[in-house]
């Protein structure tokens, strides 16, 4: 999904410096380092790879149904210009917002752009988790939330680009988040899981303002809290895998 794509790389980077911030807060030079070419080469030989593959494969999913098909290499190339530039920037932004305002900024931003992905595609699931055709849903062909998880593009976009994608990402934020204290990293994972939910609240409270009770309301409300709670849990939970030190009493640092 285009449209919901800058938010999820942007996450993907951020989240990553947020698990790295206590290696990071203090590097004076922000693109002379291994996490920053760490990224780069998760986003440019997995992510975007995979996203392309999918792109040509239900492009009209991807564009929202604006297009049919792709019958040339420009959306794709368009695509690939768009995941690295966000990478790029998306690494400045986050390291400066870690360096000048601290690690719970940046994580909120992390987190908030997450949210932004997920809860969207709950509450539009009729556009982007939608089930039908091109034509179908022009001609205003209902689908159920539900009906989407048996498709060939939930199968694509979701298992077979997690299988691909999801490993490098989790070992890149585990091995980035290790170093801290036990106490340490669970006041990190603590405030995730407080800003998770504090953010589907809120989220919840501007869509109602906005959109009041859509119709079939209900429906949307809980596939949007569904997306938001399923897919922050498998972005965060892995962290418990961290390594963590333990300085003891002689002064020996501990790995755990």
């Amino acid at each position: 999904m285009l449209v919901l794509e800058p938010f999820w790389v942007y996450a993907t980077i951020s989240f990553c410096v947020t698990c790295a911030s206590h290696k990071l807060v203090n590097v004076k030079d922000i693109w002379g380092n291994r996490y920053f070419t760490s990224l780069l080469m998760l986003i440019s030989f997995t992510f975007v790879p995979v996203e392309n593959w999918v792109l040509h494969r239900h492009t009209d999913w991807e564009t929202s149904f604006m297009m049919r098909e792709t019958t040339d290499s420009t959306l794709i190339a368009f695509a690939t210009l768009l995941h690295v530039m966000i990478t790029v920037v998306g690494y400045w932004i986050s390291m400066f917002l870690l360096q000048n305002f601290g690690v719970k900024i940046l994580m909120r931003t992390s987190l908030g752009a997450f949210t932004v992905f997920f809860t969207a595609q709950g509450m539009f699931y009729d556009t982007f988790m939608y089930s039908g055709s091109y034509d179908e849903f022009h001609a205003g062909v209902p689908y159920s939330f539900l009906s989407f998880f048996s498709t060939t593009r939930f199968r694509d976009a979701y298992i077979i680009f997690f299988l691909l994608f999801g490993p490098p990402f989790y070992y890149m934020c585990v091995s980035f988040a290790g170093g801290r204290s036990p106490a340490q990293k669970h006041a990190l994972m603590g405030d995730m899981t407080r800003e998770v939910i504090l953010q589907l609240g809120v989220m919840v409270m501007v869509s109602v303002v906005l959109c009041g009770v859509l119709p079939s309301g209900v429906e949307r409300y809980v596939a949007m809290a569904a997306m938001h709670l399923v897919c922050h849990v498998l972005v965060i939970a892995p962290l418990a895998l961290a390594s963590t030190v333990t300085v003891e009493e002689n002064g020996a640092k501990k790995v755990e």
